[in-house]
């Protein structure tokens, strides 16, 4: 699903911004330069704060994909390392016990789990249920698969309720590797003793990550190509403290960046909204090359929640723009337009502009 791009106004642009270079005689080669900019409405579906949708957008093709956060509950490493994500965007909560059968583990293994935070009543404890925040690929709940198959051990998984996903039946789990390189997953409800699902995932260097969702035990698409994409939007377990210490809590539109294909931000703050869009305007190559004053960051969060704001009421900040390096080295300059109540948005249906640097 797309989100609601001005279709006439990409198409436009493409037509303005490709261009024919003849590379022999006969052969012609299609040279597409990235583009020059968009303003853009994601696409969250129904839920308004909890939108059912996630986004992710690559703004050198102008693209903006929306898919359902419940459509996925794990996601496995394509890279070097042999490692397991949970969906943090339903808040899905895990932990690894210390049987290797999956026939062995039975209800009385979930005694006292929660598997989850409390919006209410969060506690520092919690934290250990999910993947590190910060995404650091070492940091998951999950260990690194080994090669010796005995050694993985058996995973209990609340598949989430955050953002108001309707509750569903625990999960075990097992993974292992595969002789082709892969991951092998089988899982089953937490009474069950036969008959377990079992997928095969093969890694494939193009995605940072390839996913399985537990309805079905299929590998669904949910993220493009790491190459394809510069920041997803959407609902998320992330962090706060409210005085005593961090503990894990569920936010609204949440903005990551490609971190792992190597997309970077800097922040610019400012004391009005005057000064913003007039810094905005005047924003150049010249100024992304000033060290002093545009500092970029590799920081998975580097937007987060920071170019919104809940209270007094929820609206974008105006103070602000970022500047995002994309995956191929392209410069973009990204402000926020509207979201809720306070700037006349729609909440779930962020707007946003983007342009090229030049």
């Amino acid at each position: 699903m797309k989100t609601k791009l001005s279709y006439l106004a990409l198409a436009a642009g493409f037509a303005a911004t490709t261009m024919v270079a003849c590379k022999k005689s006969d052969d012609t080669i299609i040279v597409i330069p990235p583009s020059d900019g968009q303003t853009v409405t994601f696409n969250g579906g129904t839920g308004g704060a909890s939108a059912v949708n996630a986004a992710y957008v690559d703004m050198s093709s102008d693209k903006a994909d929306s898919v359902k956060r419940a459509s996925w509950d794990l996601g496995f490493y394509c890279s070097a390392d042999f490692r397991v994500i949970l969906n943090n965007t339903t808040s899905a909560g895990a932990k690894v016990l210390a049987a290797t059968d999956l026939a062995a583990v039975g209800a009385t293994d979930t005694i006292g789990l929660t598997l989850a935070t409390s919006q209410t009543a969060p506690d520092p404890s919690q934290l250990a249920y999910f993947d590190a925040i910060n995404g650091t690929i070492t940091g998951t709940v999950i260990p690194a698969i080994s090669a010796t198959a005995t050694d993985n051990k058996v995973v209990v998984i609340n598949r989430g309720t955050g953002g108001g996903i309707a509750a569903r039946p625990w999960i075990k789990a097992k993974i292992t590797r595969n002789a082709s390189g892969g991951y092998t997953v089988q899982y089953g409800t937490i009474t069950q003793t036969t008959g377990f699902t079992s997928v095969d995932v093969p890694k494939d260097a193009d995605y940072n990550f390839k996913y399985v969702t537990f309805d079905g035990g299929a590998i669904v698409k949910v993220e493009p190509k790491k190459a394809e994409w510069d920041f997803t939007w959407g609902y998320s377990v992330y962090q706060a403290d409210f005085g005593g210490g961090l503990v894990p809590y569920n936010f609204s539109d949440m903005i990551s960046v490609n971190y792992l294909a190597g997309v970077k931000v800097a922040s610019k703050v400012y004391a009005t909204d005057v000064v913003r869009n007039a810094a905005y305007t005047a924003f150049n190559m010249d100024s992304v090359n000033n060290t002093t004053t545009t500092v970029f960051s590799t920081d998975r969060w580097s937007i987060g929640s920071s170019w919104r704001s809940t209270q007094p009421a929820t609206g974008v900040k105006t103070d602000r723009f970022y500047v995002v390096k994309d995956v191929a080295g392209n410069y973009y300059k990204l402000k926020f337009i509207s979201m809720g109540v306070n700037d006349g948005g729609d909440r779930g249906k962020p707007v946003f502009e983007y342009k090229l640097i030049k």
